[in-house]
């Protein structure tokens, strides 16, 4: 359910973006220079409203407290318009302009992209004119992820993002083992497609590090959607991991009650892949929530000790990029949201480091204090 509701998110987060001024917004000097950061420090650009002001804001904070930016594309593909090489709708090149103007030039950029849907159980739905998230036509949802055509168009997609967006760091999967939770008799489809565009990317752009992210508590079984295929994950994600140059993990800790704690032995299960380690994206619940009234008790001192935990972890392997997805609280996007959306969003909603009154919270003084201390010479 929490990959659903980030989903919708992330698709109310395009149309944000894409209806903003696409001016950088004015901001003090990045803490440290970027470029010479042993690991890379960054967030999405998710909101903090719904708003022109909301992305402002958002812009601003990573600018000041980050050297990299993490551009994460789930809404869809232009199946037609990449299987074509025709040129892609409006809509996305819009949001692909706003968020390029807006990525500082000394910072590293994160692409992530899939080509499987919200629920990770098929064929990614269509980005057309008319917007993200749109349903396949007949032709498309009937083939599987390996059709040829599937094939030949994601790889053009996958191409022209590294055109435009020249990334450092490349995903053409995102949380891509939650697959195997939820439709484990497709995986090997979904492989034969990841296998076929890792190979072409790295035949065309051989230094270009090319992963596919990986969930990792539907890797160890914790997510309750996991646990039905839980005994399958570890040697599908082996299987994974022959195409793919990082061990990208998505990693969360949903307060106190989450079954996730961060404790010594965080990343062992991760590391018996034998792939360098990067945190493709990751957060922590800061203050307590009620969703469909059960209270979910969380805190400012245990959401410091995950991201002092990740963090001291990437320092002292040197994993090359760590993402906490939300940099500002979006409580003010709550009260926007339909139900059950606004309900199910307050997982994330106190995630970010710097609280919806402006005030940095004891997390932000941890990854202040890792990007300022923590770089080569």
């Amino acid at each position: 359910m929490y990959k659903f509701i980030q989903s919708l998110l992330a698709a109310l987060m395009t149309s944000a973006i894409a209806s903003c001024d696409t001016k950088p917004a004015t901001s003090s000097p990045p803490i440290v220079a970027p470029l010479s950061h042993a690991v890379a420090m960054g967030f999405t650009p998710w909101p903090a409203d719904l708003t022109a002001a909301g992305v402002d804001r958002t812009y601003a904070y990573i600018h000041d407290h980050a050297n990299l930016m993490a551009h994460h594309f789930d809404g869809g593909i232009p199946w037609d318009e990449a299987l074509e090489s025709a040129p892609f709708p409006k809509h996305l090149r819009d949001d692909w302009a706003v968020r390029k103007s807006r990525t500082p030039g000394h910072f590293q950029t994160f692409v992530a992209v899939t080509p499987l849907d919200f629920d990770r159980t098929g064929l990614a739905l269509a980005w057309t004119d008319a917007g993200d998230n749109k349903a396949l036509s007949s032709s498309w949802s009937q083939k599987p992820l390996n059709h040829p055509d599937v094939k030949r168009a994601y790889l053009n997609y996958v191409e022209r993002v590294i055109a435009y967006f020249q990334p450092d760091y490349l995903a053409i999967g995102i949380e891509a083992n939650i697959m195997v939770s939820k439709s484990p008799s497709d995986w090997s489809t979904y492989l034969d497609l990841n296998q076929h565009t890792y190979n072409a990317i790295k035949t065309t752009h051989p230094n270009l590090p090319v992963f596919t992210s990986v969930q990792y508590e539907h890797l160890r079984g914790i997510e309750d959607d996991s646990k039905r295929h839980a005994d399958k994950q570890f040697a599908a994600v082996k299987a994974l991991m022959k195409h793919s140059d990082l061990m990208a993990l998505s990693t969360y800790k949903f307060g106190q009650l989450h079954p996730n704690p961060m404790r010594a032995g965080y990343f062992e299960s991760a590391e018996t892949f034998g792939k360098p380690i990067a945190i493709a994206e990751s957060g922590a619940m800061s203050a307590p929530v009620k969703i469909f009234g059960t209270r979910l008790p969380a805190d400012e001192a245990g959401q410091a000790r995950f991201v002092s935990g990740v963090l001291d972890y990437a320092v002292q392997t040197q994993v090359p990029f760590v993402v906490n997805w939300v940099a500002v609280d979006f409580d003010p996007m709550i009260k926007k949201l339909p139900s059950p959306m606004g309900e199910i969003a307050k997982a994330w909603v106190h995630t970010g480091l710097q609280d919806a009154d402006g005030d940095d919270k004891a997390a932000a003084s941890v990854w202040n204090s890792y990007l300022a201390a923590h770089q080569t010479e």
